[in-house]
């Protein structure tokens, strides 16, 4: 874990950033954060992943677009940053599938699955009379990380079952943050948002990736 001090200092200056509203350590933090958690996952593992890198860099580039003010209404760096993620999310997906196994999935693998999928749906129906223009890219969205959630669920049928949960954990808090951060966007002002947002992000990226250097 000492692999994973850069990650955990930058995460936690980022976050201080968040709560003070210091826009220079925000804008100065946030493009580290993922190459600190590529960095762990480098040193932690020998068996590399070009898919798990892959997966990293699309949720920096994520940050990086999103980092970025959109001044119309064409809202491109934001559809920019939402590529950004599916792409990140789909070759979490195909890492996961190459991990995972129906085989002898135990019954909380089986609920994770349920789970992820009927929390998709509800996220869908809730931000649905807001999606707007958006519609189509959103909700190729919440399907695409609805996927990412059920791969995981599927880790918990391996051998490896601590590693298995350590990845759906990660799923659900990123599902989590990326709810909260819609709901502020398109809904409804939610307090302390940014925060929440960052903070469950954070932790969903580091177990995820936690969790597949366990199995590997």
């Amino acid at each position: 874990m000492m692999y994973a001090l850069p990650f955990a200092l930058i995460s936690l200056v980022h976050l201080v950033g968040e709560a003070v509203a210091s826009k220079p350590v925000r804008y100065l933090s946030k493009p580290l954060l993922m190459p600190a958690l590529a960095l762990y996952y480098l040193m932690s593992t020998e068996a590399f992943s070009w898919i798990m890198a892959a997966a990293l860099a699309g949720g920096w580039l994520g940050d990086i677009f999103l980092m970025i003010p959109d001044r119309d209404e064409k809202r491109r760096f934001f559809k920019l940053g939402l590529v950004a993620f599916l792409l990140g999310h789909l070759f979490y997906v195909w890492a996961f599938l190459a991990w995972g196994s129906l085989g002898q999935l135990p019954v909380p693998g089986m609920l994770s699955i349920l789970f992820f999928v009927g929390y998709g749906v509800v996220v869908f129906i809730k931000l649905k009379p807001y999606m707007g223009a958006l519609f189509v890219p959103i909700t190729a969205y919440i399907i695409v990380i609805v996927l990412m959630g059920v791969s995981t669920g599927l880790c918990t049928g391996t051998q490896n079952l601590p590693a298995g949960f350590a990845v759906v954990i990660g799923a659900l808090i990123f599902m989590v943050s990326d709810t909260l951060n819609a709901w502020n966007r398109f809904a409804r002002e939610i307090p302390y948002e940014r925060i929440l947002t960052m903070a469950t992000y954070l932790g969903g990226q580091f177990l995820l990736v936690y969790g597949y250097v366990q199995f590997v």
